[in-house]
């Protein structure tokens, strides 16, 4: 790990603190900021080798997975900043010196666990620490003003130790992937009617609240790029919509679709409810999006998940947040940003789900018979995506996303009756002992 293939930052970058700031630490930043940024920048573009994707234009970087979700479990895009420019090993070799500094008057104490507690946490990274041993030094570092924006303190000081830990553990699982070149990311669809090559591998898909510019790169909706202050629901004429009369049913629907494929999440939304239809007609199991009681039915802030199997059972998964990043994982996209936890997408999921049915294009139905009430796709909605332009976004483009959906919804749904089995086997089993415990 420590080899001259590591080695990225010149003498003159290496040398100038204000070099190192505007050069690298500002399109980093910008990089996680946005998702994706134009780098300019020879180091940086040969130190995010492996940790964003290069896009076609040659400018343009998209940040991966791997390094959002270096954010989620740092809890700091600044951390995960010098996680980044500890890759080159030159670099972070003042911040080792100064680790294994700590860890060797942790070696000096009576009691012992707070070195064994610094292993524990340094992990692998800890081979990098014990190389620098002989280095050991708790003197001020070169890097003192990147210190202290990146990490909060100088990493000389004691309350940098478990920060700099963090960073530099991190850093270690940076350096492995750097090994393994992204490939290169293609330019979304202008008209947002071919899922194939926007639902691709690489793609960010920015949550359905944030706020983002329009960049070709990300699965952004395509209203953004002519507002300034544009969020994914955006570009939607409601009140033409609603004006139409009762009878006009194909031009409503006809609207409806036009908006769906220009804004990623309802098309999302949309592809799972239709995958539910076809699903459902094949008389092979299915879907449900069932709304938990007391749930608002235009904007609940909750849609649980089941799957059905042939006979008609049901098993609950769980949350349509959680689907949707299962979903994501199964085509090698992620959300931006990537700190949003479940409950904050379900919630976030609500106003897209407001918008479906207003626009006629989920269905809210009651349930039956003290059944829980439930989402499925408008049938007068449905009928616009099997003609023409819908079947060719849908059934034709589409289907790799619609794969995607299927084959999650029946993993999860074996993942979680193996749970349910797993769990009436170690029932059975205390219930058997306690048996034998009370009879002898």
């Amino acid at each position: 790990m420590n080899s001259s293939s590591s080695q990225i930052f010149n003498d003159e970058l290496l040398q100038s603190e204000n070099g190192l700031l505007a050069s690298v630490v500002r399109p980093l930043e910008r990089l996680l900021e946005s998702g994706c940024a134009i780098i300019q920048e020879k180091a940086v573009r040969e130190l995010l080798t492996g940790l964003a994707y290069p896009c076609d234009d040659g400018k343009h970087w998209v940040a991966s997975e791997r390094l959002l979700t270096g954010v989620a479990e740092l809890g700091s895009s600044s951390q995960l900043v010098a996680a980044v420019l500890a890759c080159d090993s030159r670099f972070r070799q003042p911040w080792l010196n100064v680790i294994a500094a700590r860890c060797q008057e942790a070696a000096e104490l009576s009691d012992p666990l707070q070195l064994v507690e610094r292993i524990h946490q340094l992990g692998v990274a800890s081979e990098w620490v014990e190389a620098s041993l002989a280095e050991a030094s708790l003197s001020t570092t070169p890097y003192s003003a990147i210190e202290r924006e990146l990490l909060g303190t100088q990493a000389d000081s004691i309350s940098a130790v478990p920060v700099l830990i963090r960073v530099l553990t991190m850093a270690y699982q940076l350096s492995l992937w750097r090994g393994e070149a992204l490939p290169v990311v293609a330019p979304t669809a202008l008209q947002g009617q071919r899922p194939d090559l926007d639902w691709v591998r690489g793609r960010l898909l920015p949550t359905p609240k944030a706020n983002v510019k329009y960049n070709p790169y990300l699965l952004a909706s395509l209203s953004a790029s002519k507002v300034s202050e544009a969020n994914q629901l955006d570009g939607f004429d409601q009140l033409a919509f609603d004006s139409l009369p009762l009878d006009a049913v194909k031009a409503r629907s006809d609207l409806a679709l036009d908006w769906v494929l220009s804004s990623p999440w309802a098309l999302l939304l949309v592809a799972i409810t239709y995958e539910q239809d076809i699903w459902s007609s094949e008389g092979l199991g299915g879907l449900m999006l069932e709304l938990p009681a007391g749930q608002n039915g235009l904007k609940p802030s909750l849609v649980q998940v089941l799957v059905l199997n042939r006979e008609g059972d049901e098993v609950l998964c769980g949350s349509l947040a959680q689907f949707i990043g299962r979903i994501l994982t199964e085509l090698s996209m992620a959300l931006f940003p990537a700190a949003i936890n479940d409950i904050e997408l379900d919630q976030q999921l609500g106003e897209v789900i407001e918008l479906l049915v207003k626009r006629q294009i989920w269905q809210h139905r009651d349930g039956i018979s003290g059944e829980l009430d439930y989402y499925q796709i408008n049938p007068q909605f449905a009928d616009a995506c099997y003609r023409m332009k819908g079947q060719r976004a849908f059934a034709l483009y589409g289907k790799k996303l619609r794969e995607a959906i299927r084959t999650q919804a029946l993993r999860w749904r074996q993942e979680q009756e193996s749970l349910i089995s797993q769990a009436h086997l170690t029932n059975t089993s205390n219930t058997s002992a306690q048996f034998l415990k009370d009879v002898f």
